[in-house]
C-alpha cells in the first residue's frame, strides 16, 4: 500500500462543491486562519477522494465510535486531529484540485505537528481505507443510517465532480 501524503484543496473546488452539499467543508482560510486545508487522498470504488484533517478539539472525545472519523495521535497516544470521512470529497481526474503540501514552508511547531501525524497516519493506512470504504458504502448503498444524515452526498458530489471537470475543460482552463 503507497505512502499517505498530505495535500491542501484548491478554495473554487470547495466554493463549487458547497453550492451542491452544505456538508462541504471550507478551507480554514476561507476563514480569517492561517494553516492550510489539509487532508489525504484515497481511492475509493472508482473515484479519488479528498478526506480531510481536523484539528482535535476536546468535544472529539464525546464522539461514538462509529466510520465517520478516525482519531490521529502522538506517540504519547495524545490526540492531534481527526480525519473526517463523512467530510470527503471526490476529486476530478486529470485536473489539479489538490496539491502536496509544502512542507518546508510551514513553521516548526507546525511541522513537528504534521509530521508526528504523517507518522500515525502512515502506520495506521489499512484501516484508514477499510474506514474510508465503510462510511462510503453506508451512505451510498444504504437506505436510511444515521451516517448519511452527517455525511456529504457522495454521489451527488461525483456527479458534480464530473460536471466541474467539464466546464474546465470547455474553457480550457485546467488549475
Amino acid at each position: 500500500m503507497e505512502e499517505l501524503l498530505f495535500y491542501t484543496i484548491d478554495k473554487n473546488y470547495i466554493k463549487y462543491l458547497s453550492k451542491f452539499e452544505s456538508n462541504v467543508s471550507y478551507n480554514k482560510e476561507e476563514l480569517g486562519h492561517s494553516r492550510p486545508y489539509l487532508g489525504i487522498v484515497l481511492k475509493i470504488e472508482s473515484y479519488e477522494y479528498f478526506v480531510p484533517l481536523y484539528s482535535y478539539k476536546s468535544h472529539y472525545q464525546r464522539y461514538k465510535n462509529n466510520p465517520s472519523f478516525f482519531f490521529v495521535y502522538n506517540k504519547k497516544e495524545q490526540p492531534l486531529a481527526i480525519i473526517k470521512f463523512s467530510a470527503m470529497i471526490p476529486v476530478p481526474s486529470n485536473i489539479k484540485v489538490t496539491s502536496v503540501l509544502e512542507y518546508n514552508k510551514q513553521d516548526k511547531k507546525y511541522k513537528d505537528l504534521i509530521s508526528a501525524e504523517y507518522r500515525y497516519i502512515n502506520s495506521h493506512k489499512e484501516e484508514i481505507y477499510k474506514r474510508a470504504n465503510k462510511m462510503y458504502i453506508a451512505v451510498t448503498k444504504h437506505k436510511r443510517n444515521f451516517l448519511k444524515t452527517i455525511s456529504c452526498n457522495f454521489k451527488l458530489l461525483e456527479e458534480q465532480s464530473i460536471k466541474y471537470k467539464s466546464n474546465i475543460d470547455e474553457k480550457g482552463n485546467s488549475n
